[in-house]
């Protein structure tokens, strides 16, 4: 079923600066489109020619192609090639995978960004539970509007293929196991990697109990750490670790140890405890 109507966000109209350098004429007459590209198959996609445009809306062919050269009205009429629509998603400050929209191909076909952008977001999203309160603003400046029925088929997100645009449920799959097998994963037990680096028990012991009286854990990365360090320092790890616990060192660095340290007893003395 067509969708009856579209939201409209008078802010979002105002602020499109390609809008702003249209005439009140040419606005009138991007809204006439934005109708029509509303009412098509491929929301906001038309397989129509320009002067097909032109006419169905009663106005000159010239009158759009002001449309076009102010980058309002994106697309190729017959006998030219539609560059292909790319649209990067963002999330905060990070950038999702590209996804074409619109694929390269032949006019005549015309479109509005912001109204294949919002399709793709909204059938993307879904439109029950919570998805359906954030659903994305419908198209402004370059189209105007989402409407509240469900949404079309994904084939209809890209004007030639869908696949592109659409998240697979498969790729969803398989993100949604590497995550459960992340949180899976069993914590890091630091003892076989300082005992196969000779730090006897006891000394292990101490330094993680020393560490864990300060609320410093123990990771895989600080024991490559302290061992990267102590090679530095020309010491054994053990030598190391027992040298932090007896100065109340959380961590270690080579730059740290002083002549006397090297003459220190393997088992750190329990003055620190």
């Amino acid at each position: 079923m067509k969708r009856p109507s579209f939201q409209f966000y008078p802010a979002d109209w105002q602020a499109n600066s390609n809008l702003r350098r249209c005439s009140f004429e040419e606005k009138g007459l991007w809204l006439e489109v934005i109708c029509l590209l509303h009412d098509q198959e491929t929301y906001g996609v038309a397989h129509w020619t320009l002067r097909e445009l032109a006419q169905a809306i009663g106005c000159a062919p010239a009158k759009l192609k002001g449309l076009v050269e102010k980058g309002i009205l994106k697309g190729a009429d017959s006998g030219q090639v539609c560059g292909a629509m790319v649209y990067t998603p963002r999330s905060g400050r990070k950038l999702g995978a590209p996804v074409v929209l619109v694929d390269e191909q032949p006019g005549p076909v015309w479109y509005s960004s912001r109204m294949v952008i919002d399709e793709h977001k909204r059938i993307a999203r879904g439109e029950t539970g919570e998805a359906s309160k954030h659903a994305p603003k419908p198209p402004i400046g370059e189209g105007i509007g989402d409407a509240p029925e469900p949404a079309p088929d994904p084939s209809l997100f890209s004007c030639t293929q869908a696949s592109r645009a659409a998240p697979s449920s498969s790729s969803s799959s398989s993100s949604s196991k590497e995550k459960q097998s992340t949180a899976a994963a069993p914590p890091f037990d630091p003892l076989p990697e300082l005992a196969k680096r000779g730090v006897s028990a006891q000394t292990a012991a101490d330094w993680i109990r020393f560490r864990k009286d300060r609320r410093a854990k123990v990771t895989a990365t600080v024991v490559r750490d302290i061992i990267a360090e102590a090679d530095k320092a020309s010491l054994s790890l053990e030598r190391a670790l027992t040298i932090s616990c007896r100065r109340g060192w959380t961590g270690f660095e080579a730059g740290w140890i002083k002549p006397e340290d090297r003459g220190l007893a393997e088992q750190p003395k329990k003055d620190w405890e």
